[in-house]
């Protein structure tokens, strides 16, 4: 997992540097926003022109399923201090999370396992962010390397990590069909978000 986000990390440095963005602003989006997704969006909506509130709009979408995340891992670190809690919302991501959750499900407690995971990602994402901006100039489309497909298979990873039970494999092959039918049919926009709201809905469905 932790691979994969210095794959992922480079590339976001990469197009960044490729699109224009400044270094500065790169950097401070990966120091500041600290969200792979998000951030190669507001990279996407900056290259075509959007208005700024559009950008804040679409990041604050995309990151609101870190509402339900926190809200999910508020049992273990509820009891910490707020400056403690606040910390653990800052580096809060979907790797972070995941992990998080397949340690207390395997029996783990306490805090150092998810602080550990999730500084360490922190860090890496940062320093990747930093080797991307460095070479840019000269890996020209990082497409025809195949590194595009690395934020793909972390979430693919973080769905196998999660995986317990026959249900859930219904659950993620039915939002695996949904999100690609809409993103073959051209709908790629919007595959994402469907597919992310139809699965809690299956979930529900079959218990």
């Amino acid at each position: 997992m932790l691979a994969t986000t210095v794959v992922v990390g480079t590339t976001f440095g990469i197009v960044a540097r490729q699109s224009g963005r400044d270094p500065l602003e790169t950097v401070g989006m990966s120091l500041i926003v600290f969200a792979g997704a998000a951030q190669f969006a507001m990279l996407q909506l900056f290259a075509a022109g959007a208005a700024l509130p559009l950008v804040i709009g679409t990041v604050l979408l995309i990151n609101a399923r870190h509402l339900l995340m926190a809200a999910s891992l508020r049992p273990r670190l509820g009891r910490l201090p707020l400056v403690s809690r606040l910390a653990a919302a800052y580096v809060l991501t979907d790797e972070s999370f995941a992990m998080a959750t397949g340690w207390y499900r395997r029996g783990g407690t306490g805090t150092g396992y998810y602080a550990t995971f999730a500084v360490a990602l922190f860090a890496l994402w940062n320093c990747a962010t930093l080797v991307g901006l460095t070479v840019g100039g000269a890996i020209g489309e990082p497409r025809r390397l195949g590194i595009d497909f690395a934020i793909t298979a972390t979430f693919i990873g973080i769905v196998v990590l999660a995986v317990r039970r026959g249900s859930d494999v219904v659950v993620a092959l039915a939002a695996a069909a949904v999100a690609s039918a809409l993103a073959l049919a051209g709908a790629s926009s919007v595959a994402v978000l469907t597919a992310g709201a139809l699965a809690p809905v299956i979930a529900a469905a079959r218990r």
